[in-house]
């Protein structure tokens, strides 16, 4: 049995339309698809404990996103990595309490060994997702979520073109409307 293509190789593999079959990837970006700061953003999360409002762990996600994003982990089970700006201000520590405080348990739980895909001054969204890629894809189905003012580079992309990316609209994040484009790039259900 041959080996499985990986790096690049996989990577080319999946511009062209084929992937191999197991545990998918799916990028997630934060503002935009699953916090929409209405009302509350990362502005309100990243202030001192005292000033944040009583309520932010309970509204901060927009709920349509996260029950379509609970879904997609549900039905398709990806190991997700962290493309958002948030890492920035976040470890991995924080990220996974702060989907455990939030309800989204599930996204914690799926956090790729290597979870982020971190941006670096100069790249767009899109060079720091191919990077990851480059470094640890395997094969499998690849999702990324992201919206079109952060995700620069993945509108006309390849990945767009391979049907990899969903890119969510600003104020509206990610809903149930989605989930033929994640069916498709993720397979299944």
């Amino acid at each position: 049995m041959r080996p499985r293509p990986r790096g690049n190789a996989a990577l080319e593999l999946l511009y062209r339309g084929h992937c191999s079959s197991g545990r998918g990837v799916l990028f997630l970006d934060i503002d935009d698809v699953i916090c929409v700061s209405k009302p509350y953003g990362g502005y309100d999360l990243f202030q001192s404990v005292d000033e944040r409002p009583s309520d932010l762990y309970e509204r901060l996600w927009h709920p349509p996103a996260a029950q379509t994003l609970t879904t997609i982990l549900e039905d398709h089970a990806p190991y997700v990595v962290m493309s958002s700006s948030w890492l920035r201000m976040m470890e991995r520590e924080g990220f996974e309490s702060l989907f455990r405080i939030t309800g989204l348990t599930a996204v914690a739980d799926s956090l790729h060994e290597f979870w982020e895909a971190p941006p670096m001054r100069g790249m767009t969204r899109l060079n720091a997702i191919e990077r990851w890629l480059q470094a640890h894809y395997h094969g499998g189905p690849v999702l990324v979520l992201d919206d079109p003012l952060s995700g620069t580079g993945l509108r006309g992309s390849r990945l767009d073109r391979a049907g990899c990316v969903v890119l969510c609209e600003q104020d509206v994040g990610l809903h149930g409307g989605h989930l033929p484009l994640v069916r498709r790039a993720l397979g299944g259900k």
